[in-house]
């Protein structure tokens, strides 16, 4: 017992002294940054600064609202049950969020098999039996000193450990961890555009009930007027070309009803799919025509720095950038020595009624270390490809940050500006509308012909399709703001829909268990420009 002690005591101070021998070698990390750094070598992860504008260039105008927080479940602004209804249904039943989740699982796993490696990574329990005959025929056998025949059984459990002394398996761990955040902003990212997706086919279903509803009042409207000129030629006071005028406005008219049927059910069509049913009328629209609801005023936006928190987009790259760095530290790891431990315990016996007892008990130790030391640059060369990864994520991240403030400075301005078409769109109906009460009357007192009418009617159809459209656009804009913006994931019950999955098991009889709950990282900018320790 005291020669096994001293025997480790002696391995501990020769391991030791290598590690110091081996940072000394290697030349890139000091012993005291080793040290202080938990045992780890490589640089350690700062999150990058980007550029964010202090505020939106329309903020706190007349329609944006840019210092109050914005409402995480923003389509509620609409006041509309049947679009929450949808939202709700949404993110319940949505496939792909579906699929989101089981990547989660998926990446959860991941990081949790890169965690075991921490422990002894080769652990496994032996046992064999052989016998061996002798031939006694032979010139080597002699009698009475050859066994004939040998019988042999053993028991152990072998188990083999690379020590962690340079942090390489505890990096592997930080980037599975950061992977798995990655992912889950990635499910979140989806949740936000899903939810966009479902409302925009909501208002545009609802722009095209009213767009019917204002054709087939059109119809009616130019069916009068067919009967007018009718009338007119059969008394001889208006040529047959007034007729012809009058049936080609009906015509065009009535042309326009199928064209808006067939896009809305093909808006309905999409939304049954993102509800995750057959594509065929959703039971909350089916046959209820109504407007499209009622817009607010004005955009609540906020602040640019607030997209560094609310875009899972934005998250999920910073998140992608961290799981690369720590392929740095992995890298430049490999350019010192594995430690690692190998050993047995077990019994070999004769008999397998001898085989447990004290006599029949053996053991071994193998401590051994590797060192690539002659790899003609190779392990140098593969830190700087992980530090090229490294720059190319970090402008990913860098433009994604600035494609993100885009796509809500494009949302603000258009929903601004389609504000201020729709007040001379209502203008530019409102004379149409005149213009055709005026011609009409003209017509039915034969002071005009039916050129005039049909000329004004039809551009009182244009001008009432034009403004429903703008309203429509209104709404659009005011969805992609919110959007751009990032917002919806955080109301995202995904304990519920976990669990949900969690009940339909890949094969039967298994259990699935999914825990996606979302994983918070906020990003606080942090110069992280120089790679090196």
């Amino acid at each position: 017992m005291t020669n096994s002690l001293k025997k480790l005591s002696e391995i501990r101070v020769v391991t030791f002294a290598f590690v110091l021998l081996s940072l000394s070698f290697s030349g890139c990390q000091s012993v005291n940054h080793w040290w202080n750094n938990g045992l780890r070598v490589g640089p350690n992860y700062s999150q990058p600064q980007a550029q964010v504008a202090a505020e939106y260039s329309m903020a706190n105008t007349e329609r944006i609202d840019g210092s109050n927080v914005i409402d995480p479940q923003w389509w509620q602004v609409f006041n509309d049950p049947d679009l929450n209804v949808l939202i709700d249904s949404l993110r319940q039943e949505n496939l792909t969020l579906k699929a989101a989740c089981y990547r989660i699982k998926e990446a959860r796993h991941q990081r949790n098999i890169a965690a075991a490696n921490l422990f002894p990574q080769s652990q496994q329990l032996t046992g064999s039996y052989s016998h061996t005959q002798s031939s006694t025929i032979t010139e080597s056998f002699v009698p009475g000193f050859s066994p004939v025949s040998l019988d042999n059984w053993s028991l152990g459990f072998d188990v083999g450990w690379e020590i962690d002394l340079w942090g390489r398996i505890r990096r592997s761990v930080e980037a599975a961890d950061a992977n798995l955040e990655s992912v889950v902003q990635d499910r979140n990212f989806a949740i936000v555009s899903l939810t966009a997706e479902t409302a925009s086919l909501y208002i545009n279903i609802r722009a095209f009930d009213e767009r019917i509803e204002l054709a087939k009042k059109n119809a009616t409207l130019q069916e009068g007027s067919l009967k007018i000129a009718r009338a007119r030629f059969k008394e001889g006071r208006t040529s047959k070309l007034d007729v012809v005028q009058a049936e080609s406005n009906l015509a065009s008219t009535r042309s326009l009803i199928p064209q808006l049927e067939l896009a809305r059910r093909q808006s309905l069509n999409a939304i049954a799919v993102l509800l995750g049913m057959p594509p065929s009328e959703v039971p909350v629209l089916s046959d209820q025509p109504k407007k499209i609801p009622e817009i607010p005023s004005f955009a609540v936006v906020g602040i640019p720095a607030d997209l560094m928190r609310r875009r899972p987009d934005i998250r999920s790259a910073e998140r992608s950038m961290k799981a690369q760095f720590e392929q740095i530290g992995i890298a430049e790891a490999d350019l010192y020595p594995t430690f690692s431990f190998s050993g047995s315990l077990g019994w070999d016996s004769a008999k397998l009624s001898d085989l447990v007892q004290s006599g029949g008990f053996a053991g071994s130790i193998a401590p051994a270390f590797g060192w690539n030391i002659l790899n003609y640059g190779r392990l140098r060369e593969a830190i700087c490809v992980e530090e090229a990864r490294f720059k190319q994520i970090q402008m990913d991240f860098e433009n994604t940050v600035l494609s993100a403030q885009r796509e809500v400075e494009d949302g603000i301005v258009e929903f601004v500006k389609r504000n201020e078409q729709y007040e001379y769109d209502l203008a530019t109906q409102q004379a149409n509308k005149e213009s055709v009460e005026l011609a009409i009357a003209s017509f039915k007192e034969g002071k005009t012909d039916f050129g005039r009418v049909f000329v004004v009617q039809t551009s009182l159809v244009t001008a009432q399709d034009q403004v429903v459209a703008t309203r429509a656009s209104i709404a659009l804009a005011l969805i992609e703001t919110y959007r751009a913006l990032g917002g919806g994931w955080e109301v995202y019950d995904a304990m519920a829909t976990d669990l949900m999955v969690a009940e339909e098991s890949v094969v039967p009889g298994s259990e699935v268990i999914v825990d996606a709950t979302p994983v918070e990282q906020v990003i606080v900018p942090v110069n992280a420009e120089s790679l090196q320790p």
